[in-house]
Protein backbone atom coordinates (compact mmCIF):
# COMPACT_ATOMS: atom_id res chain seq x y z
CA UNK A 1 0.00 0.00 0.00
CA UNK A 2 1.41 3.25 -0.87
CA UNK A 3 1.77 6.16 1.41
CA UNK A 4 -0.95 8.33 0.15
CA UNK A 5 -3.03 5.12 0.30
CA UNK A 6 -1.79 4.82 3.90
CA UNK A 7 -3.11 8.18 4.69
CA UNK A 8 -6.35 7.88 2.84
CA UNK A 9 -7.51 4.68 4.68
CA UNK A 10 -6.28 6.14 8.29
CA UNK A 11 -8.62 8.90 7.30
CA UNK A 12 -11.18 7.10 6.82
CA UNK A 13 -10.96 4.88 9.92
CA UNK A 14 -10.69 7.68 12.22
CA UNK A 15 -13.98 9.54 10.77
CA UNK A 16 -15.62 6.34 11.03
CA UNK A 17 -14.80 5.95 14.59
CA UNK A 18 -15.92 9.48 15.02
CA UNK A 19 -19.59 8.52 13.51
CA UNK A 20 -19.44 5.43 15.61
CA UNK A 21 -18.89 7.33 18.95
CA UNK A 22 -21.17 10.19 18.02
CA UNK A 23 -24.08 7.42 17.29
CA UNK A 24 -22.73 5.51 20.72
CA UNK A 25 -23.71 9.17 22.08
CA UNK A 26 -27.33 9.11 21.18
CA UNK A 27 -28.33 5.48 22.56
CA UNK A 28 -30.66 6.03 25.57
CA UNK A 29 -28.61 5.23 28.66
CA UNK A 30 -31.65 3.14 30.21
CA UNK A 31 -29.25 0.52 28.65
CA UNK A 32 -27.65 1.22 32.05
CA UNK A 33 -29.57 0.46 34.82
CA UNK A 34 -30.18 3.64 37.25
CA UNK A 35 -30.77 3.31 40.70
CA UNK A 36 -33.08 5.17 42.49
CA UNK A 37 -36.71 5.18 43.14
CA UNK A 38 -39.53 4.69 40.69
CA UNK A 39 -41.63 7.11 42.80
CA UNK A 40 -39.28 10.31 42.44
CA UNK A 41 -36.45 10.71 44.78
CA UNK A 42 -37.68 12.99 47.40
CA UNK A 43 -36.67 14.00 50.63
CA UNK A 44 -39.26 11.56 52.42
CA UNK A 45 -39.02 8.85 49.47
CA UNK A 46 -35.27 7.89 49.62
CA UNK A 47 -35.53 8.97 53.90
CA UNK A 48 -38.54 6.17 53.82
CA UNK A 49 -36.05 3.53 52.07
CA UNK A 50 -33.37 4.55 54.04
CA UNK A 51 -35.20 3.84 57.14
CA UNK A 52 -36.54 0.63 56.41
CA UNK A 53 -33.54 -0.85 55.35
CA UNK A 54 -31.33 0.47 58.37
CA UNK A 55 -34.01 -1.42 60.65
CA UNK A 56 -33.42 -4.39 58.26
CA UNK A 57 -29.38 -4.51 58.46
CA UNK A 58 -29.08 -3.34 55.00
CA UNK A 59 -27.99 0.33 55.33
CA UNK A 60 -25.29 1.15 57.88
CA UNK A 61 -25.25 5.21 57.16
CA UNK A 62 -27.44 8.00 58.11
CA UNK A 63 -30.45 8.46 57.19
CA UNK A 64 -30.33 11.91 54.90
CA UNK A 65 -32.96 10.84 52.16
CA UNK A 66 -29.99 11.83 49.90
CA UNK A 67 -29.98 8.81 47.04
CA UNK A 68 -26.26 7.97 47.10
CA UNK A 69 -23.85 4.64 46.30
CA UNK A 70 -24.72 3.08 50.03
CA UNK A 71 -28.29 3.51 49.81
CA UNK A 72 -27.69 1.91 45.84
CA UNK A 73 -25.83 -1.43 47.33
CA UNK A 74 -28.48 -1.82 50.27
CA UNK A 75 -31.10 -1.76 47.52
CA UNK A 76 -29.69 -4.15 45.59
CA UNK A 77 -28.51 -6.59 48.45
CA UNK A 78 -32.02 -6.46 49.74
CA UNK A 79 -33.54 -6.90 46.05
CA UNK A 80 -31.30 -10.57 46.04
CA UNK A 81 -31.71 -11.73 49.04
CA UNK A 82 -35.83 -11.32 48.29
CA UNK A 83 -35.53 -12.47 45.00
CA UNK A 84 -35.88 -9.65 43.15
CA UNK A 85 -34.57 -8.51 40.11
CA UNK A 86 -31.66 -6.63 41.48
CA UNK A 87 -31.60 -3.68 39.59
CA UNK A 88 -31.47 -0.80 42.72
CA UNK A 89 -34.52 0.61 41.61
CA UNK A 90 -37.22 0.75 44.50
CA UNK A 91 -40.41 0.15 42.33
CA UNK A 92 -44.20 -1.16 43.44
CA UNK A 93 -42.48 -4.63 44.26
CA UNK A 94 -39.17 -3.95 46.46
CA UNK A 95 -41.27 -0.88 48.15
CA UNK A 96 -43.96 -3.75 48.88
CA UNK A 97 -41.67 -5.89 50.39
CA UNK A 98 -39.85 -3.23 52.24
CA UNK A 99 -43.03 -2.09 53.65
CA UNK A 100 -43.07 1.45 52.54
CA UNK A 101 -46.15 3.36 51.14
CA UNK A 102 -44.64 5.22 48.31
CA UNK A 103 -44.55 8.44 47.49
CA UNK A 104 -44.44 9.58 50.96
CA UNK A 105 -45.87 12.86 51.88
CA UNK A 106 -45.65 12.71 55.77
CA UNK A 107 -47.68 15.13 58.39
CA UNK A 108 -50.50 14.06 60.89
CA UNK A 109 -53.70 12.85 59.72
CA UNK A 110 -55.25 15.37 62.40
CA UNK A 111 -53.52 18.62 60.84
CA UNK A 112 -50.11 20.02 61.68
CA UNK A 113 -50.67 22.28 64.32
CA UNK A 114 -48.32 23.22 66.58
CA UNK A 115 -49.98 21.39 69.40
CA UNK A 116 -49.96 18.03 67.20
CA UNK A 117 -46.14 18.76 65.93
CA UNK A 118 -45.16 19.36 68.93
CA UNK A 119 -46.72 16.50 70.85
CA UNK A 120 -45.32 14.19 68.57
CA UNK A 121 -42.04 15.44 68.11
CA UNK A 122 -42.04 15.40 72.41
CA UNK A 123 -42.37 11.60 72.16
CA UNK A 124 -40.19 10.85 69.12
CA UNK A 125 -37.30 13.02 71.40
CA UNK A 126 -38.02 11.12 74.39
CA UNK A 127 -37.53 7.94 72.24
CA UNK A 128 -34.63 9.00 70.90
CA UNK A 129 -35.30 9.14 67.10
CA UNK A 130 -36.08 13.37 67.25
CA UNK A 131 -32.85 14.98 67.17
CA UNK A 132 -33.83 18.59 67.02
CA UNK A 133 -36.00 20.95 68.52
CA UNK A 134 -39.34 20.70 69.93
CA UNK A 135 -41.26 23.80 67.94
CA UNK A 136 -44.17 22.62 66.75
CA UNK A 137 -42.77 22.62 63.07
CA UNK A 138 -42.80 20.33 61.03
CA UNK A 139 -39.76 19.81 58.60
CA UNK A 140 -37.73 17.26 57.31
CA UNK A 141 -36.34 15.89 60.94
CA UNK A 142 -39.37 15.40 62.27
CA UNK A 143 -40.67 13.67 59.03
CA UNK A 144 -37.35 11.89 59.53
CA UNK A 145 -38.17 10.59 63.16
CA UNK A 146 -41.12 9.27 62.07
CA UNK A 147 -40.26 7.12 59.35
CA UNK A 148 -37.82 5.35 61.40
CA UNK A 149 -39.76 4.91 64.29
CA UNK A 150 -42.96 3.33 61.95
CA UNK A 151 -39.80 1.23 60.48
CA UNK A 152 -38.62 0.01 63.81
CA UNK A 153 -42.09 -0.73 65.16
CA UNK A 154 -43.16 -2.44 62.22
CA UNK A 155 -45.70 -0.56 60.84
CA UNK A 156 -46.51 0.52 57.30
CA UNK A 157 -43.50 3.17 56.49
CA UNK A 158 -46.03 6.17 55.40
CA UNK A 159 -44.84 9.24 57.06
CA UNK A 160 -48.03 10.11 58.56
CA UNK A 161 -48.74 10.11 62.41
CA UNK A 162 -52.05 8.52 62.16
CA UNK A 163 -54.22 6.97 64.80
CA UNK A 164 -52.43 3.98 64.87
CA UNK A 165 -48.73 5.74 65.17
CA UNK A 166 -50.19 8.46 67.62
CA UNK A 167 -51.08 5.54 69.67
CA UNK A 168 -48.07 3.55 69.43
CA UNK A 169 -46.46 7.33 70.77
CA UNK A 170 -49.03 7.55 73.33
CA UNK A 171 -50.10 10.65 72.61
CA UNK A 172 -54.00 12.13 71.93
CA UNK A 173 -53.65 14.52 69.01
CA UNK A 174 -56.36 16.58 68.78
CA UNK A 175 -58.86 17.72 65.38
CA UNK A 176 -59.61 21.38 66.73
CA UNK A 177 -56.48 23.84 67.75
CA UNK A 178 -55.18 23.46 70.74
CA UNK A 179 -53.07 25.98 72.64
CA UNK A 180 -52.24 23.90 76.24
CA UNK A 181 -52.04 26.38 79.35
CA UNK A 182 -52.63 26.61 82.93
CA UNK A 183 -55.21 24.97 85.04
CA UNK A 184 -55.16 27.60 87.29
CA UNK A 185 -55.10 30.63 85.06
CA UNK A 186 -53.40 31.90 82.26
CA UNK A 187 -52.30 34.85 84.53
CA UNK A 188 -48.86 36.63 83.81
CA UNK A 189 -47.37 35.08 87.16
CA UNK A 190 -48.26 31.57 86.32
CA UNK A 191 -46.88 31.76 83.18
CA UNK A 192 -43.58 33.27 84.26
CA UNK A 193 -43.15 30.85 86.74
CA UNK A 194 -43.68 27.99 84.68
CA UNK A 195 -41.35 29.22 82.24
CA UNK A 196 -38.41 30.35 84.83
CA UNK A 197 -38.87 26.43 86.37
CA UNK A 198 -38.59 25.11 82.35
CA UNK A 199 -35.58 27.22 82.17
CA UNK A 200 -34.08 25.88 84.91
CA UNK A 201 -35.03 22.06 83.81
CA UNK A 202 -33.33 23.04 80.19
CA UNK A 203 -36.53 22.83 78.22
CA UNK A 204 -37.34 26.09 77.63
CA UNK A 205 -34.47 28.32 76.05
CA UNK A 206 -36.35 31.88 75.48
CA UNK A 207 -36.63 35.16 77.58
CA UNK A 208 -39.24 34.60 80.72
CA UNK A 209 -41.97 36.67 79.28
CA UNK A 210 -45.01 36.04 81.14
CA UNK A 211 -46.36 35.73 78.01
CA UNK A 212 -47.78 32.26 76.52
CA UNK A 213 -46.93 31.12 73.03
CA UNK A 214 -46.03 28.33 71.15
CA UNK A 215 -42.17 28.00 72.52
CA UNK A 216 -43.96 27.84 76.21
CA UNK A 217 -46.08 25.21 75.01
CA UNK A 218 -43.73 23.27 73.03
CA UNK A 219 -41.39 22.94 76.12
CA UNK A 220 -44.16 21.75 78.68
CA UNK A 221 -44.78 19.34 75.85
CA UNK A 222 -41.47 18.01 75.80
CA UNK A 223 -41.37 18.20 79.54
CA UNK A 224 -44.57 16.25 80.26
CA UNK A 225 -42.94 13.35 77.78
CA UNK A 226 -39.75 13.30 79.50
CA UNK A 227 -41.00 12.87 82.90
CA UNK A 228 -44.14 10.24 81.85
CA UNK A 229 -46.88 12.58 82.45
CA UNK A 230 -50.12 13.01 79.99
CA UNK A 231 -48.80 14.99 76.62
CA UNK A 232 -51.52 17.38 76.94
CA UNK A 233 -49.19 20.71 77.13
CA UNK A 234 -51.79 21.91 80.28
CA UNK A 235 -49.81 22.69 83.38
CA UNK A 236 -52.32 20.84 85.91
CA UNK A 237 -51.48 19.66 89.24
CA UNK A 238 -48.86 16.62 88.49
CA UNK A 239 -46.66 18.85 85.92
CA UNK A 240 -46.94 21.44 88.19
CA UNK A 241 -45.57 19.23 91.37
CA UNK A 242 -42.74 17.79 88.74
CA UNK A 243 -42.19 21.15 88.05
CA UNK A 244 -41.58 22.06 91.61
CA UNK A 245 -43.30 25.15 91.42
CA UNK A 246 -46.91 26.35 93.32
CA UNK A 247 -48.92 28.17 90.96
CA UNK A 248 -51.64 31.26 92.28
CA UNK A 249 -55.24 30.42 91.55
CA UNK A 250 -56.98 33.22 90.09
CA UNK A 251 -57.17 36.98 91.97
CA UNK A 252 -54.23 39.45 91.03
CA UNK A 253 -50.88 37.64 91.43
CA UNK A 254 -48.76 40.12 88.85
CA UNK A 255 -46.60 42.97 89.99
CA UNK A 256 -48.23 46.54 88.81
CA UNK A 257 -51.98 45.34 89.30
CA UNK A 258 -54.86 48.01 89.66
CA UNK A 259 -56.24 46.10 92.77
CA UNK A 260 -59.73 44.80 93.13
CA UNK A 261 -61.40 45.25 89.47
CA UNK A 262 -64.85 44.63 88.80
CA UNK A 263 -66.93 42.76 86.43
CA UNK A 264 -68.21 45.41 84.47
CA UNK A 265 -64.42 47.06 84.29
CA UNK A 266 -62.92 43.86 83.23
CA UNK A 267 -65.88 43.50 80.23
CA UNK A 268 -65.23 46.95 79.22
CA UNK A 269 -61.65 46.37 79.23
CA UNK A 270 -61.79 43.14 77.36
CA UNK A 271 -64.50 44.94 74.59
CA UNK A 272 -62.11 47.89 74.32
CA UNK A 273 -59.11 44.99 73.48
CA UNK A 274 -61.72 43.32 71.23
CA UNK A 275 -62.80 46.72 68.79
CA UNK A 276 -59.31 48.02 68.60
CA UNK A 277 -56.80 45.10 68.06
CA UNK A 278 -58.56 41.59 67.30
CA UNK A 279 -56.69 40.13 64.50
CA UNK A 280 -53.39 41.43 66.49
CA UNK A 281 -50.76 39.00 68.03
CA UNK A 282 -51.92 37.96 71.61
CA UNK A 283 -49.07 39.88 72.62
CA UNK A 284 -50.22 42.64 70.95
CA UNK A 285 -53.85 42.50 72.50
CA UNK A 286 -52.61 42.48 75.93
CA UNK A 287 -50.53 45.26 74.66
CA UNK A 288 -53.38 47.56 74.26
CA UNK A 289 -55.03 46.54 77.71
CA UNK A 290 -51.98 47.33 79.12
CA UNK A 291 -52.04 50.85 77.40
CA UNK A 292 -55.22 51.53 79.22
CA UNK A 293 -54.20 50.71 82.30
CA UNK A 294 -51.05 52.70 81.96
CA UNK A 295 -53.11 55.64 81.56
CA UNK A 296 -55.30 54.87 84.69
CA UNK A 297 -52.09 54.81 86.96
CA UNK A 298 -50.92 58.27 84.91
CA UNK A 299 -51.40 61.66 86.49
CA UNK A 300 -52.17 62.97 82.75
CA UNK A 301 -55.53 60.76 81.90
CA UNK A 302 -58.59 59.83 83.71
CA UNK A 303 -58.06 57.59 86.84
CA UNK A 304 -60.76 55.08 86.31
CA UNK A 305 -60.52 52.36 83.45
CA UNK A 306 -64.03 53.96 82.23
CA UNK A 307 -62.98 57.01 81.95
CA UNK A 308 -59.63 56.22 80.32
CA UNK A 309 -62.16 54.32 77.59
CA UNK A 310 -64.29 57.10 77.15
CA UNK A 311 -62.14 59.90 77.28
CA UNK A 312 -62.84 62.23 74.52
CA UNK A 313 -61.59 60.99 71.16
CA UNK A 314 -58.73 58.42 72.69
CA UNK A 315 -59.76 55.56 71.34
CA UNK A 316 -61.34 54.77 67.41
CA UNK A 317 -63.51 51.66 68.94
CA UNK A 318 -65.09 54.09 71.19
CA UNK A 319 -66.21 56.48 67.68
CA UNK A 320 -66.95 54.18 65.54
CA UNK A 321 -69.09 51.87 67.81
CA UNK A 322 -66.86 48.83 68.03
CA UNK A 323 -66.48 48.76 72.33
CA UNK A 324 -70.10 47.89 71.97
CA UNK A 325 -69.22 44.61 69.97
CA UNK A 326 -68.90 41.06 72.15
CA UNK A 327 -65.32 40.53 72.99
CA UNK A 328 -63.89 36.96 72.46
CA UNK A 329 -62.31 34.40 75.18
CA UNK A 330 -58.35 36.52 73.76
CA UNK A 331 -60.17 39.70 74.50
CA UNK A 332 -60.87 38.82 77.66
CA UNK A 333 -57.73 36.55 78.62
CA UNK A 334 -55.64 39.57 77.46
CA UNK A 335 -57.13 41.74 79.75
CA UNK A 336 -56.96 39.28 82.90
CA UNK A 337 -53.13 39.68 82.06
CA UNK A 338 -52.18 43.62 81.81
CA UNK A 339 -54.81 43.36 84.84
CA UNK A 340 -51.96 40.41 86.49
CA UNK A 341 -49.25 43.14 85.26
CA UNK A 342 -48.36 41.92 81.76
CA UNK A 343 -47.08 45.06 79.97
CA UNK A 344 -45.38 44.38 76.68
CA UNK A 345 -44.77 48.11 76.19
CA UNK A 346 -42.65 48.69 79.14
CA UNK A 347 -45.53 51.76 80.33
CA UNK A 348 -46.52 53.41 76.81
CA UNK A 349 -49.17 55.59 77.07
CA UNK A 350 -50.01 55.66 72.98
CA UNK A 351 -50.38 53.05 70.52
CA UNK A 352 -51.48 53.90 66.54
CA UNK A 353 -51.52 52.11 63.63
CA UNK A 354 -48.83 54.08 61.35
CA UNK A 355 -50.66 52.82 57.89
CA UNK A 356 -53.81 54.46 58.96
CA UNK A 357 -53.06 57.47 61.97
CA UNK A 358 -54.18 60.78 60.64
CA UNK A 359 -53.23 62.72 63.63
CA UNK A 360 -49.48 64.90 62.94
CA UNK A 361 -49.16 65.23 66.67
CA UNK A 362 -49.11 61.35 67.39
CA UNK A 363 -45.63 61.28 64.81
CA UNK A 364 -43.91 63.21 67.30
CA UNK A 365 -43.80 60.32 69.52
CA UNK A 366 -40.83 58.38 70.46
CA UNK A 367 -41.81 54.46 69.53
CA UNK A 368 -40.34 51.80 72.51
CA UNK A 369 -41.63 49.10 70.37
CA UNK A 370 -43.69 47.60 67.74
CA UNK A 371 -46.25 44.95 67.95
CA UNK A 372 -48.29 43.55 64.96
CA UNK A 373 -49.60 46.26 62.85
CA UNK A 374 -49.22 48.98 66.04
CA UNK A 375 -46.82 51.45 67.44
CA UNK A 376 -46.86 51.59 71.22
CA UNK A 377 -44.60 55.15 72.52
CA UNK A 378 -44.46 57.44 75.32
Amino acid sequence: MTQTKKRAYSSVLIATLFALAAVLALVPSAVTAHADVAYGNTYGNVAAVQARLATLGYYKSSIDGKWGSGTTAAVKKFQTDNGLKADGVVGSGTASKLKVKLPISGGISYGKTAFNVGAVQARLKTYGYYTGTVDGVWGNGTLRAVLKYQSDRGMTVDGVVGSGTAGKLGVTLSTAAKTGGISKGKTAANIRAVQTALKSAGYYTSTVDGAWGNRTLCAVLHFQSDTGLAVDGVVGAGTEKKLGIDLSSGGNTGTGTTGNISDSDLNLLARCVYGESRGEPYNGQVAVAAVVLNRVRSSKFPNTIYGVIYQRGAFTAVSDGQINLTPNESAYNAARDALNGWDPTGGCLYYYNPATATSSWIWSLTVHIKIGKHNFAL
